[in-house]
Parts: structure tokens; C-alpha cells; sequence
């Protein structure tokens, strides 16, 4: 919690009834202040209560909130001894008592059971709030009626469609995912990364469009945020253009702009509206949604998705099961493929990691290795650890112990080796870059596919957006920022918030400019039609599109640095993965696993030795009630 919000808290005409302890509990559980006030204000619509009550009441509303930052849907009436609860509760002061009966007795109109009116749900030994409770129902009930439906007068797709291109076919489990997405109402399909899901994606919009009647309208393409759904139309147009011998609507796929759209766009997010278009009442034209990066879909908005299908429509969900969870509450993608194993294919065969190619080898054995809890430091395939900045040789994964001084030289060293090494990076990057008449002159366009190409290239991945001794996403960014401007010379007269060259990143939704929250750019200098400003250049499919800075400045953060989580859906070469110095609460087995696979080439962990074992021994649980439901336990 920063200086700011504690400060807000004390500005609250009620702050008398914050008890010190508790505001800096939250402050450790990265806990807004938005959490306390409203838990505050939720307490005070028990009417009758006296102040040690009121407090037992705060301390439950506020539990409950915590409960569903960290992604649970849903708060144990017992807490576990030495809990996230318990310690609130002890940090309140107060002594362990019968959440349930307390409840229901002094808080009735705030707690009732299914069914009932209220904020606050009982069920089972588990307390909801009615609108988590409400989501999951609905999304059980859906998802296994989904799954019962079965595609009829399935056409068999001929054996050329499973060949990609020379030399590379569909493997065994590829074909079955792709028969299972011809046949099923609901498919889930979880590999890795690099398991062909892509493949499978191209492969299953072949075969569709080979079915009686089907047109590309009636497939839409999905995923949950714009890099993901960037990446996924790339990959599509990629695999598209290689195939072996396209013939009829091969040659309409390949000539068609397919650009897969956000799922707050798919469903047609209105936000002077604050709700979305597309539901029961007003379903999706598509017949067929292929939805990517599913792990990343919060339960709230697949139940949205399903939600928006019509009668008879069909839904294909892929994704990595073993990768971190959405940010948002749930873990609906894991919870579904546990539970529905037969609509659910596997990919085990990695092809971005090779195996047959020593970097990558080494990259996928320790993935492995974490993901199973096995010993990474053993084995033909082992983390090497580097005893110096100078030992890194930034191929398969090594691992660098942050000593006094070591973040502030990998850091300078990682400028050089990665962030300038481009040929020509200071004149490319100072170059001022034409864009008339919505198009760009030649050579720019040449410049600006090297400049892009070569950030795609490297990332630095962090746990903790905020940690000190350069071990967050923020501190690295504001280093790398202050470099940046002392090779520009930008700002040295007064102070700017970006500079050309920088890696940028939005942190909201731009719906007018169609520009989304993870979407990244680079900051350049852009001639608008005879008007020179700075600009963040987005990619697009076939191109860059440009939009002036001033307007983004407060939704534009910096990106040479990223959390895992922002990660999701990316690819690059090298990453080096900073690790919290203690055995931090975020520190998990899925945090670690899903930022080794980001990288084909090298990793370097910037860590203790002894975090990677906590990592890889600490699940990331989320308490849902899905799984039970899917398999018709609980109304």
C-alpha cells in the first residue's frame, strides 16, 4: 500500500476504526485501501450492531474481499489455522469464533443461503458473495450442457488437411484434438508452449469450412486480451501461408483478414453502458468460437462467453492448464479440464522448445521439472548456476544470485547485450519515421520491421511489479528509463516521461482508438501528415499503426520489464525471470513454469538458489466450487 493510499485512509471520517495492524496486514497483502473502506461501509448496513460486533463483521466482509484479490472465489466459515484469514482476523484482535453462526444470527439481512436476496451467501461450509456464487452456477450448468451437445453430419476431412507443410504433419494427438473440436459442443484442448495448439487452431478452421454450410462468419476467433489475440491472428497467418498445396477455401482463408478480437470486444463491451451487448438475450451470430490463452479467462467472463453463444453453437477452448490462472477470481480453464476429461485433448509434444536442440532441451527439462516438482538442479538437464554477471552466456537456463551490485551490472549488461545491440540502434530510434495518408514511406516501414522484430526478441519477466533492490517491474523500468535518456540525450533539459526507443505497454482499455490493456508499442518520432509528435507505435496484422503520445501518456507505462502475468500469450528468445528475495506469497510453482515458457533460447533466473524449490513446492490453490458443480455436486 503506498504513501498515498495511506494517506487516504486517514483522510476517512471513520479512520478511528482501522485498527493500525490491519491497514498494514493489507499493505503486505498488496491490498488497496478500496478494500478496507468498502468492507467498512458493508459492515455498517447491519443495523442494531455495537462496536465489537461491528468489528467481527468488518473483519469477515473484509476477509471475504481479500479472499477474492488473491483469486479464490470463495472463503472457508472455518479458516485454517495460520491462514490468510486467521491472520486477519488475529490482526483485528480478535479470538476465534463460528463465522456461520455469527452470521446468522447478527447479520441476516447481509447473509442468506442460495436463493436468498443477499450480498453474502452461505453454502456448505464455504462463504460467497452472491455474484461469484451466481457465475459459477451458471457457468457449471452451462459448460456441462455445452458439453453434451454433438455436432451432426460431420463431413471427414480429407488426410492432405493435416499436413502443414513440408516435411510436418499432425502428430497422433493434434488429429484427435482436431476430430474432438469437429464433433463436440465444448473441446478443450491443453499442451504447453509450442505443443501446435496454433496449428491445431488453422487446421480446425480448414476442416470447418469444409462442413455443410459453414462460412468464415460463422467462426469467430477470440482470446482474453489484446497481445493475446495479436499473437494468435500472427501465428494463424503464418501457418496459413505456409501450407502445402491450398486449394478452394485454403485460398479464401489465405486471402482473408482474420483478426481475432478481445473477448470484451467479441461480446461488444458498451462502457457508458457498463455492460455487454452480447448474452442470453442478444446471443453471438457465430456458430463455432475458438477462444486461445483460455487459462487467462477469468470464471466470471467465460461464464459471460457461454452465456453469449446461441442455441446450438459450439465453443473450443485452448490453453495451458499448468500455467498461472487469470488475474481475475478462478481458475476456470484447469477446473474445466479436470473435470470434463472426455472433452478435453492433451499436447504433450513440444515444438518451440525443441528437444532436439540443446537450448531448448535444457529450457523444457526444467519447465518439466517444475511443473512435477522435480529436483531442476539434477539430472542430465540442470539449472547452471553463473557465480558472475561476466559467467552468463544467456542460453538454456542459468541462474544468478542477486549479491550486492549484481542487479545494477546484469541490468547494464542486459542493455547492451539486448535493449542497443540492434545495428544502427541510436539512428533508428532517432529517426523521424512519415506516416501519410495512413500509410508509411518505404525505407520507414523497413526500419520499423527491424526495430520491431528485435524487441520481440527479449523481455525481462518480474514477480513483483513493486520490490526493492531492483527486483520489480517498476524499479527496472525507471533504470532502464534514466539509461535511455542519457543515450537519447532526451530530457536532460527537463524531464520526460517516455523517449524514442523505449518498449511501452497499456494499462487500460482505449476503445475509441482500439488499443487494450497489455497491448505494447514502441515510442518514436512520427511525422502525422506534416505534424511531428511523439508517438507509441502499435503492431498490427500487415503493419504499425501510430497514435500520438500525449493523449496515452497516463495509460502508457514502461515495458523493458513485465510481471509473469503480463506475459501470458508472449514469445521470445531470452527472458531473465527476477524472483521476490524472500519466500514470497507470489512466488508459485505456475508463476515460475509459465515464465521458463516464455523463452525458446535461454532464461536467466536473477534469484536465491533456494527460491526455486519454494516455487516449484508452492502451488497457486485457488478455492472454487466449480469443479464440484461440473460434476453435479451443489446447486
Amino acid at each position: 500500500m503506498t504513501d498515498d493510499a495511506l494517506r487516504l485512509l486517514d483522510l476517512h471520517r471513520d479512520r478511528a476504526s482501522f485498527p493500525r495492524r490491519v491497514v498494514e496486514h493489507l499493505a503486505a497483502l498488496n491490498q488497496p485501501p478500496s478494500a478496507l473502506i468498502f468492507a467498512w461501509e458493508l459492515s455498517g448496513l447491519a443495523p442494531g450492531l455495537d462496536a465489537e460486533r461491528r468489528k467481527r463483521l468488518f473483519a469477515i466482509a473484509l476477509a471475504l474481499l481479500c479472499a477474492q484479490a488473491q483469486g479464490h472465489t470463495r472463503m472457508a466459515l472455518v479458516p485454517e489455522s495460520g491462514g490468510p484469514a486467521d491472520l486477519l482476523f488475529q490482526a483485528f484482535g480478535l479470538a476465534p469464533f463460528d463465522l456461520e453462526a455469527f452470521l446468522r444470527a447478527e447479520a441476516p439481512v447481509l447473509a442468506g443461503d442460495p436463493g436468498d436476496a443477499r450480498p453474502l451467501i452461505l453454502q456448505d461450509g464455504w462463504l460467497y458473495t452472491q455474484r461469484l456464487l451466481d457465475h459459477e452456477v451458471e457457468l457449471a450448468s452451462r459448460a456441462r450442457a455445452l458439453a453434451a451437445l454433438a455436432a451432426e453430419g460431420v463431413v471427414e476431412p480429407p488426410g492432405s488437411l493435416f499436413r502443414l507443410r513440408a516435411g510436418r504433419s499432425l502428430n497422433p494427438e493434434q488429429r484427435q484434438a482436431v476430430a474432438m473440436a469437429l464433433r463436440g459442443g465444448l473441446t478443450l484442448i491443453t499442451g504447453g508452449p509450442g505443443t501446435g495448439k496454433t496449428s491445431i487452431v488453422v487446421t480446425i478452421l480448414r476442416a470447418l469450412l469444409r462442413q455443410p454450410g459453414m462460412r468464415l462468419e460463422d467462426i469467430a476467433l477470440t482470446a482474453p486480451t489484446g497481445k493475446a489475440a495479436q499473437r494468435m491472428g500472427e501465428s494463424i497467418m503464418e501457418s496459413l501461408a505456409q501450407m502445402e498445396n491450398p486449394e478452394g477455401v485454403d485460398l479464401d482463408l489465405q486471402g482473408a483478414t482474420l483478426g481475432p478480437a478481445t473477448l470484451h470486444r467479441l461480446l461488444a463491451w458498451h462502457p457508458a453502458q457498463e455492460r455487454f451487448r452480447h448474452g442470453p438475450g442478444n446471443p453471438l451470430s457465430a456458430r463455432v468460437v475458438i477462444a486461445d490463452e483460455a487459462s487467462m479467462i477469468s470464471q466470471e467472463h467465460l461464464c459471460r462467453l457461454l452465456g453469449a453463444l446461441a442455441p446450438g453453437a459450439r465453443l473450443v477452448l485452448l490453453g495451458d492448464a499448468d500455467q498461472l490462472p487469470s488475474v481475475e477470481e478462478g481458475c476456470a480453464f484447469s477446473d474445466l479440464v479436470r473435470s470434463l476429461g472426455p472433452r478435453c485433448a492433451t499436447l504433450r509434444t513440444s515444438y518451440r522448445m525443441d528437444a532436439g536442440d540443446p537450448e531448448g532441451r535444457n529450457i523444457l527439462s526444467v519447465a518439466a521439472a517444475i511443473r512435477t516438482h522435480a529436483d531442476p538442479w539434477e539430472g542430465p538437464e540442470p539449472i547452471h548456476a553463473r557465480a558472475a554477471v561476466e559467467d552468463l552466456a544467456f542460453s538454456r537456463v542459468e541462474l544468478l544470485e542477486p549479491g550486492p551490485g549484481v542487479m545494477e551490472a546484469f541490468l547494464e549488461r542486459w542493455l547492451q547485450r539486448e535493449v542497443t545491440s540492434l545495428e544502427d540502434f541510436l539512428p533508428r530510434i532517432a529517426r523521424t519515421y512519415a506516416f501519410t495518408g495512413g500509410a508509411w514511406a518505404g525505407a520507414d516501414r523497413v526500419h520499423l520491421d527491424a526495430l520491431f522484430r528485435h524487441f520481440s526478441q527479449f523481455r525481462i519477466l518480474c514477480a513483483l511489479r513493486e520490490a526493492l533492490d531492483l527486483r520489480g517491474v517498476q524499479d527496472i523500468n525507471r533504470h532502464f528509463h534514466r539509461r535511455m535518456l542519457a543515450l537519447t540525450g532526451e530530457g536532460l533539459r527537463t524531464p520526460v516521461p517516455f523517449c524514442a526507443g523505449e518498449p511501452v505497454m497499456m494499462t487500460a482499455n482505449d476503445y475509441r482508438r482500439g488499443i487494450f490493456n497489455g497491448d505494447q508499442a514502441l515510442v518514436l518520432k512520427v511525422l502525422f501528415d506534416g505534424a511531428l509528435r511523439q508517438a507509441a507505435v502499435f503492431p498490427r496484422p500487415g503493419g504499425y499503426v501510430p497514435f500520438p503520445l500525449d493523449p496515452l501518456k497516463h495509460q502508457l507505462e514502461h515495458a523493458f520489464a513485465m510481471t509473469v502475468h503480463k506475459s501470458q500469450g508472449s514469445e521470445y528468445k531470452r527472458i531473465a525471470i527476477v524472483l521476490p528475495k524472500t519466500n514470497h506469497r507470489a512466488l508459485t510453482r505456475e508463476l515460475l513454469y509459465t515464465g521458463l515458457t516464455r523463452a525458446s533460447k535461454g532464461v536467466v533466473l536473477l534469484a536465491e538458489r533456494e527460491r526455486v524449490p519454494f516455487a516449484a513446492g508452492n502451488p497457486s490453490l485457488r478455492e472454487t466450487g466449480l469443479a464440484e458443480r461440473l460434476a453435479g455436486h451443489g446447486a
